[in-house]
């Protein structure tokens, strides 16, 4: 087992939660930082949360990984929590997703096999980098997803000049819509949201949806239908490394797993039926908002 680097800390964060988290301090070798009040009040918040981010195809980690931290669990812990967590919040939104019509299969299969090598590496080398390179590291990410979620992107699609196909390209038509993917463009930026997400715990959603609608020509719908699999199978990879090395608090991840396979069932529904433009601005100013903490607590 890889030694905590906050284990002093995270200690006296037990103590001071009160007798119940004494005595169950450990949870399969384990420790918690919080005890059953605070799962309750988890379950409660990770529930809503997975609500609103499963309206716009993301995992949430985002937001999970950060309120875990503010409980003193070590950073690669919550991040192996959350990968559990974006894992059920896809499961559970998939049927919705696929029924009305927004996951382009061939696309994720081509684009997510890269980004699962960026996720196990991800992963398994998140406690050799510092805590506040990660903490700043995921900052960025947030902003860059919060710059993108107040000015939405807009549906675009890529014409090639030249009208002889070259073997890097893909060509899909998918329902009414029709794009061409720069396989030399995509693969590498798939591979490093895939490490980005497998460190950090997020689904890497807010990496890939701007690359494949930016950089690739999908269009937004598409790329957000798919992108709900996609940050999916990415959090299965990047949780296999976080597990090989001994991140998983299970019954914890379970815990709050059930909250958000409920949660974003809903939010997979809504999502379908109503307009996010206004939404997704105001989840944007949230996220600026925990990413100035994020950035605050690197350099506390």
């Amino acid at each position: 087992m890889i030694p905590d680097p906050e284990r002093p800390k995270f200690s006296r964060h037990v103590r001071a939660m009160g007798p119940w988290s004494a005595s169950h301090a450990r949870v399969m070798g384990i420790r918690l930082a919080f005890g059953f009040e605070q799962i309750i009040v988890l379950f409660c918040v990770f529930f809503l949360v997975s609500i609103v981010f499963m309206m716009f195809g993301q995992g949430g980690g985002a937001v999970y990984v950060p309120m875990l931290l503010a409980f003193g669990l070590p950073l690669y812990r919550c991040a192996a929590t959350s990968q559990v967590l974006i894992l059920a919040a896809t499961i559970s939104a998939l049927i919705v997703f696929q029924k009305a019509g927004l996951l382009d299969w061939s696309l994720v299969f081509i684009v997510e096999p890269p980004t699962n090598l960026g996720a196990f590496l991800g992963g398994y080398l998140s406690p050799y980098f510092p805590a506040a390179f990660s903490k700043l590291a995921f900052a960025c990410i947030i902003l860059i997803g919060a710059y993108f979620m107040i000015r939405p992107i807009k549906d675009r699609q890529i014409e090639s000049a030249d009208k002889n196909e070259h073997w890097f390209c893909l060509r899909r038509n998918f329902g009414s819509e029709s794009y061409s993917l720069n396989l030399l463009i995509i693969i590498p930026m798939m591979i490093l949201a895939g490490f980005v997400a497998g460190m950090l715990g997020v689904g890497g959603g807010l990496v890939k949806v701007p690359a494949l609608v930016l950089l690739g020509g999908v269009p937004m719908k598409i790329a957000v239908g798919s992108s709900s699999l996609m940050i999916g199978i990415t959090a299965l990879t990047g949780l296999l490394g976080h597990t090989l090395v001994g991140h998983l608090d299970l019954k914890l991840a379970l815990t709050l797993g059930a909250a958000v396979l409920a949660g974003s069932q809903i939010g997979a529904r809504l999502g379908v039926k109503i307009d996010k433009k206004r939404h997704k601005k105001y989840f944007g100013y949230l996220l600026i908002l925990i990413a100035f903490w994020m950035g605050y607590m690197a350099f506390k």
